[in-house]
């Protein structure tokens, strides 16, 4: 069995630092993506943005 490692990238959003990050839901394959969802989500929202990258291994 060969092993995969695959990163997955999500956009957070919260409006103070004292709340708690939260998600869309929706998962990016590769940073550029993830970055141009993110750049879009900024002009539309005040809140604070971040980036989150996980990594994880699929078998094959």
């Amino acid at each position: 069995m060969k092993i995969i490692d695959i990163e997955v990238y999500i956009v957070g959003f919260h409006k103070t630092d004292n709340n708690e990050w939260e998600t869309s839901g929706a998962t990016y394959g590769n940073q550029i993506d993830a970055q141009a969802a993110m750049n879009e989500l900024s002009k539309e929202t005040p809140q604070q943005l971040k980036l989150f990258k996980f990594g994880r291994a699929v078998p094959l």
